[in-house]
């Protein structure tokens, strides 16, 4: 049964050319293809290492825990490692939905609460492909963080990936 498979490889022809060669073609040309988008698959991800900046909004905090997290604070990871500096602190009074006499909803500052506005820059250059990997979780637009510095806890909304 093998013998005759491998006449028939050896002796099969179309145009001319011979199915065993075809076929030996076919496998170089499969290999070459495989090799150069290895490579390439290789060079995107050395592309996508940067210093990656990420905007946050951390809504209705207590003043005190608002005073503690401070600009030029680092931002470790659940094994101790710095990962990420607050290189900017926006402070608003944080605002909540009311119904009015009238019935209307309009927007009122909470008397106590503030919600911040965080910029926090990565200190080594991180992979940034489909989100970026901090602790367990995956950063993505709109996703909620637990975000620790070295006092604080606190829940951030992510509203940009620079």
């Amino acid at each position: 049964m093998f013998k005759k498979f491998a006449t028939f490889l050896s002796n099969w022809q179309w145009n001319g050319i011979k199915l065993a060669d075809l076929l030996v073609v076919f496998v170089i040309l499969a290999t070459v293809m495989l090799t150069i988008n290895k490579t390439s698959l290789a060079r995107q991800s050395i592309q996508y290492l940067e210093t990656v900046k990420i905007e946050l909004v951390v809504p209705n905090l207590d003043t005190q825990v608002a005073t503690q997290i401070q600009v030029a604070d680092i931002i470790s990871d659940q094994k101790g490692n710095s990962c990420f500096e607050i290189i900017e602190k926006i402070e608003r009074p944080a605002e909540h939905p009311v119904i009015d006499s009238q019935g209307q909803i309009i927007v009122a500052q909470h008397p106590k609460l503030l919600s911040l506005f965080l910029t926090l820059r990565s200190l080594e250059p991180m992979e940034y492909r489909h989100g970026i990997k901090y602790n367990w979780q995956v950063i993505k637009i709109g996703g909620s963080i637990i975000w620790e510095t070295r006092f604080c806890r606190f829940v951030g909304l992510v509203r940009k990936i620079n």
